[in-house]
Parts: structure tokens; C-alpha cells; sequence
């Protein structure tokens, strides 16, 4: 067993797979092997930040770094890029795949959302596994079920962007549809994030 561990402040990255669990129920298993790997092979072959891997979730890939963050815009670029990439594997593989789609997803469809958060963690290395420990990391989870309406999203907490100065958070507003937002969830509490809105 190994217990090295890490500590402090850490960014949070969650790419999250809309409407994967309807798909894994109404499709063939074979088909879904066929569709899943590639699309979380993309995600992680999209990360630009050299952003370390904590866990692969079925649907989504928690992402992490310790030290110091990456600028407000870095962290956007390399969100969107998990979007159009995953985008683009998945117009491959339903080119490819075109029948089954056609069988099995009727109205389903598969997309992507981003949780981005900031996180004060500790990681614990067992085996080789490595393993985020801290409240913010249950506040980045309980964040996967939120209010938004929409179905491609970047969420950036209001922990994370208050790292950043006016002028940064003006760039991404500017350039962005960015809409504020707040969920409250049992024994956090109130969570204030901003959200941009994204299309395939």
C-alpha cells in the first residue's frame, strides 16, 4: 500500500456524459461497447492541460491538478475541446455505426456537460488508485445534478472563478453565452456557478 499523499488547492474537472444512463439501459451491450471506450478514449486523449486522471466514472472522468491553476481561458479552451472532439467521435461512430443508432437510440441522444470546480482536497494513493478525499469533491459530484436546463454545458463554480480577476472573468463573458446559476443541496448548502451554454 501506498500512502503518499497530496493536499491543498486543486482544480476539478468532470466531463460528463448526458443521457448515458438511458442509453446503457435501452441499448444491446455489444453496441454500447462499441460506442462508450471511444467516446472516454477522446476525453482523455483531449486533455491539454496534462490534467491528471483520478477516476473513470462509466460517464464521466474526473479529472484533477494540484498547484497553481491554469488561466481562466486555458480552462475554457480545454473544455471545449473535450466538447468538439467528443462531438466529433461521436458523428464518426454513428456514421460508422448508422443502423444501430438508427435500432436502438431513437430519440436519445448523447452529449457532453463540464463541471469545473476548485477544490480544497487531499488525494490518497492505494494501490496504485488514486483517491480525492475532501468536501469539494462531494460539492463537484452533487454539481452532475443541477437546475440547468440545457444540455451541453461548461459550469464554472463561483469558488473557481474567484480565483481569476475582473478583467479575466469579463474576457470569457464577453466571448461566451455565460448564465448565472445556483443549486442548494442537503448538509453543503447554496452553490453559485456561472454556465456556458454549448452546441453541437
Amino acid at each position: 500500500m501506498n500512502n503518499n499523499t497530496e493536499k491543498g488547492n486543486a482544480l476539478i474537472c468532470i466531463p460528463d456524459i448526458t443521457g448515458f444512463t438511458r442509453f446503457m439501459v435501452e441499448n444491446d451491450i455489444g453496441f454500447s461497447k462499441k460506442i462508450i471506450p471511444p467516446l472516454l478514449r477522446t476525453i482523455i486523449n483531449s486533455n491539454t492541460l496534462n490534467l491528471n486522471v483520478s477516476e473513470i466514472e462509466g460517464d464521466a472522468i474526473v479529472f484533477y491538478k494540484f498547484g497553481i491553476l491554469p488561466t481562466l481561458n486555458e480552462i475554457t479552451q480545454q473544455c471545449l475541446s473535450f466538447h468538439t472532439n467528443f462531438n466529433e467521435q461521436l458523428k464518426q461512430l454513428m456514421d460508422k455505426h448508422a443502423d444501430d443508432f438508427t435500432k436502438y437510440t431513437s430519440s436519445n441522444k448523447l452529449s457532453l456537460k463540464v463541471i469545473v470546480h476548485m477544490a480544497d482536497i487531499r488525494s490518497t494513493h492505494i494501490e496504485g488508485i488514486t483517491k480525492l478525499i475532501g468536501e469539494d469533491m462531494v460539492v463537484a459530484h452533487k454539481l452532475l445534478k443541477n437546475s440547468i436546463q440545457v444540455p451541453e454545458y461548461i459550469l464554472l463554480t463561483q469558488k473557481l472563478i474567484s480565483n481569476y480577476t475582473n478583467e479575466e472573468i469579463e474576457n470569457i463573458l464577453s466571448r461566451y453565452k455565460v448564465s448565472s446559476g445556483k443549486d442548494e443541496y442537503e448538509y453543503i448548502g447554496t452553490i453559485n456557478y456561472n454556465y456556458i451554454t454549448l452546441q453541437s
